[in-house]
């Protein structure tokens, strides 16, 4: 048996004993393993990339994540519960938990990604690290694509218990973190992630004396508009933009 052969194997054995779960088609779970990075590298790998299986799994998760968060926090309003969620299954954390899934073990990856893998491993043990600017897509790609195939093979009930049983391990840590952090760099933070930059602010309007400045600000990405918020400050309306943006994802 070669070792490609034994860590699949291994990988469906640990994946029906942590979940509870009998797989009835694997080649979802080693669809959802395989990286575009390693096809490159093995041209007769049977297997597609995980792509498309990531792409379903961030609507299930995204799912799950709002019916946890909803139902754990019934009195928190819709302006804490997004930025709650979004900090939930952002990439650092999703990252974490295919760490906590031992997806680092499992996932089929070149060597170069695999060096990636290391270096976030690496740098998560780093206690001075600024949590903020680690990521590893490899993984968070890859705990996605997983959700993915638990879906297709399990169906939604079954995934939605997967998924939420684990963020009750993570959920306390990002609440804590949730609190600390505004709506700008929330938002800063998720532009970054999906385009590699930085929202961009525009005060439209100013109304009252220099004394007293009532401010109407936007906020875009990519020359569109994804908010407006007002405020007595520049300040204030750029947080207040920020938290109609993260309400309202007219990005997507």
């Amino acid at each position: 048996m070669t070792n490609w052969e034994h860590r699949k194997d291994e990988a469906l054995q640990y994946f029906e004993n942590h979940f509870k779960i009998k797989i009835r088609k694997k080649e979802y779970f080693f669809e959802a393993l395989t990286h575009s990075s390693f096809l490159n590298e093995n041209k007769k790998w049977p297997y597609k990339h995980n792509e498309r299986l990531e792409f379903l799994g961030d609507a299930v998760l995204q799912l799950s994540s709002s019916d946890f968060i909803f139902s754990k926090y019934p009195d928190l309003p819709e302006g804490i519960l997004t930025p709650l969620r979004a900090n939930l299954v952002n990439s650092l954390m999703l990252s974490k938990i295919a760490l906590s899934l031992s997806l680092d073990k499992y996932i089929f990856i070149s060597k170069g990604e695999r060096m990636s893998v290391e270096q976030f491993l690496s740098q998560l043990n780093e206690k001075t690290i600024d949590e903020s600017k680690v990521k590893c897509y490899v993984l968070a790609d890859a705990v996605e694509a997983l959700f993915g195939a638990i879906y297709l093979d399990q169906g939604f009930q079954v995934a939605k218990n997967v998924i939420t049983d684990i963020l009750k391990d993570f959920i306390n840590e990002v609440a804590e973190k949730s609190n600390q952090k505004d709506h700008k760099s929330l938002l800063q933070e998720k532009m970054q992630e999906l385009y590699k930059k930085a929202p961009n602010y525009k005060v439209i309007k100013s109304v009252g004396p220099a004394h007293q400045v009532f401010y109407t600000v936007s906020v875009s990405i990519h020359n569109q508009e994804i908010g407006m918020g007002e405020g007595w400050s520049k300040k204030d309306a750029e947080e207040k933009a920020a938290e109609n943006a993260l309400k309202e994802e007219k990005w997507k």
